[in-house]
């Protein structure tokens, strides 16, 4: 069947003999475009074209694979039309030898093709990921410890300034990061050699001497435009009628200001124009000229006035701190430092290169940069090139790249070098979307596409066509994303201006259906902290049971299109979209099955601490070492052991005194229990005949044949989550069967591989089930998502904040300025950034914000027929949407997560909007989980009760009625709790104490009123600041804070702390802001910070120590004082003394008075004090609290 293509669909297709760049948008349609372009090119009636003749790239193995079927059918077609044309059939013949594959894939064509002009030895092999891994961190290693033993001074500062610890520890990942970043660029060497140019400031250089100065001053100049627009848009409203008309004169200055700010053409003419500027009063509201003016009208200038002015005074903070004349002299004097790590990293270089040709391995950047090697030569700092490129553009009468958006500067620079450019014939096509561009972490370079997507058609050198008609969504899908992206999605961030030619039109044909509307679903995260307490949901729990909810509804009302007909929505037409999974895919499968949801997700982490793999690893381990004790009980314990706890316990008895495995082989001996005895010996002569075996098997025959004989792989299936565990299985054995071609071999080197694997915490991720995992909704990344579409799309975490941790490592890097280091002074003991790390900074913040406004674009055009945001947002945050505005680039930029763009550019509740909002109760929804939890329990009762019913023999009955109405001799004893936390059995004697008293002194409960206009809500409940700053006192640096605290500024230095908590991942942004820096400050001018400082100093600080301790009953609970009751707890901190120890308790409860505290916590430290003195066996010579309400310390 013929396909109608549209006008711009069919201009892609013929167009010819030029440089071509497609922007494609989500569901336009490109591959179907891409594989008519190619037909007509190999069917052209002029010049017909062989379809090895054409170089075809796409970004994955598997899009090359259907690209080459999508041909071939394609040909197979024409063939039935025309069974006698030789020039098709010479074509079906080509189609699998034809170049259609990943750029990685062409590499390795040219390196297997022309190896010998580069001298390499063509008996290669791909290395493993793992394997490149662990010998970068060996490589790394030996240059760091080298260096360190050479005692080069400029290394020791270097180390002293940017390292860890007086080792300087942490060096080696700074110096692979640096050479993971230089390997991104064509010419790594070079790069790496202007990193150091970059600082050469000379002693009387200017703005214009430094390499980044016209992106400061473009940076600058947009800001300032952005504050511009502010002004404006408040003169504006000063001239609407009733407007402070009178307000004009000043507002008019404010412009004319602000205007010659924003067309500076130095950077030191902006400084010197800011750092000028004075702004005019407004007219009081009780002159005669404000007597007609609106109140609110007035008020909503001044807002925005107020505004204009706060922004001004942010243009400042980033490069105007401290005088031109410091900071070029911080980048001087940081050039060394720059030298060393360069050198460390051209070491590195050259090191790693030595290893990988002696083991004769290439990894994944080799592929890219020995073809480029092959295909180009250098001159003058310039790559031109070869002959052997010549030898390609001759021969390739096209250049295809899909997913243009996502290559990187190495493949653009191979690409070239084989096009006809050169020779005044152009034949590159590419096509992508740059609002797709989702790779950065890639070192994907999206400005490639961005150059190409401004100037082609301006002016010779290619042409470009717009593919914008949606072939896959409905139009409320396409309106939801339209009215969003409109306002949020500009050159600066993002990269191209969203306007009418960026937006989506729809193209699809869909029945008519209500309910199609894009949603938007909220959880009030204050309503979330308030009952906390009641449900102990995270903030992924609530999300994913209101989700739960939804697919619910769904169910029973919702509808899809199937073969242009309506049906019921059933598991798999869902698809629940997560920006990162770490930490919530497992949790949404979780809550999702517990709700009876079938659902699946693909994990990229916690390979290792699977069960069913652990299990085998431990096994393992003891086939090389039966002596270790943790694998061997571990094996014991696993499905291939099947001993009982109860069994290891009787094992470890019979021999207390020895270790574990010298008990076992006791108990192999003289163990009481025959039948145990007989068990454990069969367990170890199956371990000696495997390790037997392990010294002429390989570690995947040995692993196959343990799975085998033990019917391992079967009993794993039948766990829950039996699929995804069997695959697991299946991959251990995969990664066994690929480390055999390592260098090294067998058991012993397997289990060190996999250990070193582990301490470096690289992770496999678990075993890709999609498509075995029925129907079931699938819970998976964006970024994994990319290509593929459901009907039903859930866009969930939109409240989740973003991640800017790059910004405070101690190195930060970008492809066109280098390396951004800070400006460390050792002897003062003083660091701030230098003026390229704070370009730098700013850079890599707007490029990242930039992708993760591309990153949301591809979630939200994932969806067919249903589209659903989810997120859980403060009540400040929901209060401020709704205005259906276009941000300004400075709210954009402070954006603290997708919430924050999305609903402040949906249109006003007074205004038609695209996305339907609703804020989802907290009680709602746990009231929903519970009832489903109860259905399901209900039924498992229903399903007893049945049956027991079928059981009507009198001596089942009797049977049934005596152990129904069976009472236990003890029950009293059953009431009492076996265990308590010490926050219960507080709580409990502070209850009985209350209710005492309520009897003796009833007193009428008295609400304060508090007016509307006064009460404030924070952001964090008691409970949950209370947790946060417990995690900033766990991880406090007691010692640092107190030898430079009195001699510094204060709150600089807490804030460098707190900031140093968030860099090393204790505290998240949200945490950070959720602690008020002058309690700390009040804290650290108490002779508490001294104490806790000397302890730490001498070892004997603990902070959050976990304790269990046995109470009689009567002590505890006030029950039966034969019984044992155990009390657990976590201390906040103790140290210890000459005189004793000294327990610590922090507290951030509001309270008047210190008595309220005492009264309240009596009990908690008593037991605390108990604890200690039990498990210490010292002397508590004091218990203290202290107060971050009151700032002091209490004494109890």
């Amino acid at each position: 069947m013929s396909m109608t293509w549209t006008k711009d669909q069919q201009k892609v297709i013929d167009t010819r003999n030029t440089n071509l760049l497609v922007s494609a948008a989500a569901g336009s349609g490109k591959t179907a475009v891409l594989v008519e372009r190619i037909l007509s090119l190999i069917t052209d009636a002029e010049h017909p074209v062989d379809v090895d003749r054409l170089l075809i790239t796409t970004f994955t193995k598997a899009a090359a694979g259907e690209m080459r079927e999508r041909i071939s059918r394609a040909l197979a077609e024409r063939l039935k039309e025309d069974p006698g044309n030789e020039w098709l059939q010479r074509q079906e013949a080509l189609v699998h030898r034809a170049q259609i594959t990943t750029i990685h894939g062409f590499c390795l064509y040219v390196i297997r093709n022309y190896f010998h002009t580069i001298g390499l030895n063509p008996n290669f092999r791909i290395a493993d990921e793992g394997e490149m891994k662990l010998l970068k961190q060996d490589t790394a290693k030996e240059i760091i410890d080298e260096a360190h033993r050479s005692g080069d001074p400029a290394f020791r500062k270097f180390a002293d300034s940017y390292g860890s610890g007086s080792r300087g520890n942490g060096l080696e990942e700074l110096v692979i990061s640096l050479y993971e970043y230089a390997i991104a660029s064509p010419q790594p060497e070079q790069w790496l050699r202007n990193c150091v140019s970059a600082y050469e400031m000379p002693e009387d250089g200017t703005w214009e001497d430094f390499s980044g100065n016209e992106a400061v001053l473009e940076g600058l100049r947009t800001a300032a435009g952005d504050v511009l627009s502010v002004i404006r848009e408040a003169k504006n409203v000063a001239q609407m009628p009733g407007g402070p008309a009178a307000y004009c004169e000043a507002l008019l200055s404010d412009e004319q200001q602000l205007t010659e700010l924003a067309e500076c053409v130095s950077v030191e003419r902006f400084r010197e124009r800011l750092e000028g500027i004075s702004w005019a009063r407004l007219p009081s509201k009780r002159a005669k000229v404000m007597a007609d003016a609106d109140e609110e009208l007035c008020q909503n200038v001044m807002d925005l006035r107020n505004r204009m002015k706060e922004a001004v005074k942010g243009l400042g903070k980033q490069y105007f701190q401290i005088s031109d004349e410091e900071q070029f002299a911080q980048l001087r004097e940081t050039a060394g430092n720059v030298q060393v790590y360069v050198q460390l990293a051209l070491a590195f270089m050259e090191r790693l290169e030595e290893k990988k040709r002696k083991k004769n391995i290439l990894d994944f950047a080799d592929q890219e940069h020995l073809a480029l090697k092959i295909l180009t030569r250098e001159e003058d700092g310039k790559l031109l090139p070869s002959e052997t490129a010549d030898v390609f553009a001759e021969y390739f009468e096209e250049i295809m790249v899909d997913e243009y958006q996502d290559s990187n500067l190495v493949q653009e620079a191979i690409l070239e070098s084989i096009s006809r450019s050169r020779l005044g014939r152009e034949n590159r096509f590419m096509v992508g979307d740059v609002k797709q561009s989702i790779y950065r972490f890639r070192q994907a370079e999206p400005g490639l596409f961005l150059e190409k997507y401004v100037h082609y058609g301006e002016k010779d050198g290619g042409i470009r066509v717009d593919l914008h008609q949606n072939f896959r969504s409905r139009s409320t899908v396409l309106d939801a994303v339209n009215e969003a992206f409109y306002r949020i999605m500009r050159p600066e961030l993002g990269g191209i201006d969203y306007d009418e030619d960026a937006a989506l039109k729809a193209g699809a044909s869909y029945p008519e259906e209500d309910h199609m509307t894009a949603e938007l679903l909220l959880l009030q995260k204050e309503e979330w902290e308030q009952l906390q307490r009641e449900c102990r949901w995270t903030k992924a729990e609530a999300e994913a049971h209101m989700i739960a909810g939804k697919i619910r509804y769904l169910f029973r009302e919702g509808k899809v299109t199937e073969d242009g007909q309506l049906r019921p929505v059933r598991p798999g037409d869902i698809a629940i979209l997560l920006r990162t999974m770490s930490g919530w895919s497992e949790t949404f499968v979780r809550v999702l099955q517990e709700e009876g949801i079938p659902a699946s997700a693909q994990s990229r982490e916690g390979y290792f601490q699977t069960m069913e793999v652990e299990t085998l690893l431990a096994y393992l381990r003891v086939l090389d070492n039966p002596t270790q004790e943790i694998p061997l009980a571990a094996s014991l314990h696993g499905l291939l052991g099947g001993f009982s706890s109860e069994e290891l316990a009787k094992i470890r008895a019979s021999s207390p005194e020895s270790g574990f495995y010298a008990a076992c082989r006791q108990y192999r001996e003289q163990g009481e229990e025959a039948e145990l005895r007989d068990r454990l010996i069969s367990f170890f002569e199956q371990v000696d005949r495997y390790r037997e075996q392990a010294s002429f098997l390989s570690v995947h025959e040995l692993l196959w044949r343990i799975l085998m004989e033990s019917g391992y792989l079967i009993q794993v299936r039948a766990l829950p989550g039996g699929i995804q565990r069997q695959a697991n299985v299946e991959m251990l054995l995969a990664k066994a069967q690929d480390y055999e071609k390592i260098s090294y071999h067998g058991l012993f080197h397997f289990v060190r591989y996999i250990e070193r694997m582990q301490k470096y915490q690289m992770d496999f991720g678990e075993a890709d089930i999609s498509g075995k995992s029925g129907e079931a909704v699938q819970i998976m990344s964006i970024h994994h998502s990319k290509g593929l579409e459901y009907p039903v799309i859930f866009a969930a975490g939109m409240g989740k904040s973003f991640n800017r941790q790059d910004g405070r490592e101690k190195m930060i890097f970008h492809s066109r300025w280098g390396v951004g280091l800070d400006y460390v002074d050792t002897e003062a003991r003083m660091k701030c950034p230098t003026l390229m790390k704070q370009l730098i900074r700013r850079q890599n913040l707007m490029d990242g914000l930039g992708e993760e406004l591309r990153v949301l674009y591809v979630a939200m055009t994932r969806a067919k027929e249903k589209l659903i945001l989810t997120g859980m947002a403060s009540e400040k945050l929901i209060a401020a949407g709704r205005k259906g505005e276009r941000l300004l680039f400075s709210d954009l930029m402070g954006a603290e997560c997708p919430l924050a763009w999305i609903l402040p550019a949906l249109n006003p509740e007074e205004q038609e909007s695209s996305v339907k909002i609703s804020i989802v109760s907290m009680e709602q929804v746990i009231r929903e989980a519970i009832r489903e939890q109860m259905a399901e329990q209900l039924s498992r009762d229903e399903l007893e009760r049945r049956l027991l019913y079928g059981m009507r023999d009198q001596e089942s009955e009797d049977r049934i009625e005596s152990l129904l109405n069976w009472t236990y001799a003890w029950k009293d004893r059953t009431a009492a709790k076996q265990k308590y936390t010490v926050t219960e059995l507080k709580k409990q004697r502070l209850q009985e104490e209350m209710e005492y008293g309520e009897e003796l002194y009833p007193e009428e409960e008295i609400v304060p009123l508090v007016p509307q206009f006064i009460e404030k809500t924070e952001e964090k409940t008691g409970a949950a600041r209370g947790t946060v700053y417990h995690t900033v006192m766990e991880w406090l640096d007691v010692v640092h804070m107190a030898k430079v605290f009195e001699h510094g500024d204060q709150e600089n230095i807490i804030r460098e702390e707190l900031d140093r908590l968030c860099a090393v991942g204790k505290l998240s942004e949200e945490d950070r802001r959720a602690v008020r820096e002058q309690d700390l400050v009040r804290f650290c001018k108490t002779d508490l910070l001294k104490q806790l400082a000397a302890a730490e100093s001498q070892g004997k600080l603990w902070r959050e120590q976990p304790f269990v301790i046995g109470l009689p009953g009567d002590e505890a609970d006030g029950s039966d004082p034969e019984e044992t009751v155990l009390i657990q707890g976590i201390i906040d901190a103790f140290f210890e003394e000459e005189d004793g120890v000294v327990i610590l308790d922090y507290k951030t409860d509001r309270v008047h008075a210190a008595k309220e505290l005492k009264e309240r916590y009596q009990a908690q430290l008593d037991y605390y004090a108990r604890a200690v003195a039990q498990t210490t066996g010292k002397t508590v010579k004091e218990k203290l609290i202290y107060s971050f309400s009151l700032g002091k310390t209490i004494f109890l």
